[in-house]
């Protein structure tokens, strides 16, 4: 099978249906719908058992207790079948042509092993582009770069092997239910390369409810995940202002998360940016526990 695609879902029962017939439309075929159902308790597993009563498409659902994405996630990476790996959310859409497209690009790059996987445009439904489009038609870079170097901006539709999603699972904390993707994409882009171009493939509708709404407030309720996350980006290639920035955020973080400053200090990958950072990192904690 080629490709794997993955829907987690919380109590998105009514959205599922336009994200089934978005992949009932596709001009390629050979892909499984892998739904892992985060506890829903809305009658999502009805629904989908409608689908699959209709074998249109080729779906396998699972059930788990409410963990979050990041859960559903490795549970996703570890019960797929297809060489490539694709997330869409329950609010997503792919274009008629999407996997078709991906393929006509991906089949020049697949014997490279030092490419992990293929980027593209994601838009609103009204086809404008979320954000800013990859400075060239076709590039080679890596998910971090990409944005911190060369400027690329908002949510981006991704593919990955499978083989390479296995050997990266997203960490988890008790206690905590997200943990951003990129802390999986910067570990996977300290060995590899990814593909990007600009290609309209993915069709995002934002829900008011969804993770992308108030943003920060889920960060702050999840900051063991967002300092380890702010930890590893001082293993990339960062100037002195972001190396400041960064760990600013990530001092902030660990003290929402409850750590002394022995066990910050200790575990942080920039020591002396730490310290530097101190006083704005004292002062993001302190304006951020309002929000708390």
């Amino acid at each position: 099978m080629k490709f794997t695609i993955f829907t987690p879902t919380f109590n998105r029962k009514e959205l599922l249906g336009k994200l089934y017939s978005s992949l009932q439309n596709q001009i390629y075929r050979d892909f499984e719908w892998l739904i892992v159902d985060d506890g829903s308790t809305d009658g999502t597993e009805e629904r989908v058992k409608e689908f699959i009563n209709e074998k249109k498409l080729d779906i396998k659902y699972f059930y788990t207790e409410n963990g979050g994405k990041q859960r559903a996630y490795n549970f996703g990476v570890e019960k797929a079948e297809g060489e490539l790996f694709i997330c869409l959310d329950s609010d997503d859409e792919y274009a008629e042509t999407g996997l078709e497209t991906i393929l006509k690009y991906w089949e020049k790059y697949e014997n490279n092993n030092e490419i992990a996987g293929m980027g593209y445009l994601s838009t609103y439904p009204d086809g404008k582009v979320i954000g800013r489009e990859f400075p060239e038609k076709e590039m080679i870079s890596t998910q971090f770069d990409i944005y911190n170097k060369h400027g690329v901006k908002g949510d981006k539709g991704l593919m990955f092997r499978t083989e390479i999603l296995k050997k990266y699972p997203f960490p988890v904390f008790e206690g905590e239910k997200f943990t951003t993707e990129a802390v999986v994409y910067n570990r996977i882009c300290q060995k590899y390369k990814m593909l990007y171009v600009n290609e309209k493939i993915e069709i995002k509708e934002y829900q008011e409810d969804g993770l992308t709404a108030k943003y920060n407030n889920l960060l702050l309720r999840n900051p063991k995940g967002q300092a380890l996350y702010h930890n590893e980006i001082n293993l990339q290639q960062l100037t002195f202002r972001q190396k400041i920035l960064n760990n600013a955020v990530y001092y902030k973080f660990c003290k929402v998360a409850g750590y002394e400053f022995s066990k910050i200090y200790k575990e942080c990958y920039d020591k002396i940016g730490l310290m530097i950072s101190l006083p704005a990192g004292m002062y993001m904690y302190w304006k951020g526990k309002k929000d708390l």
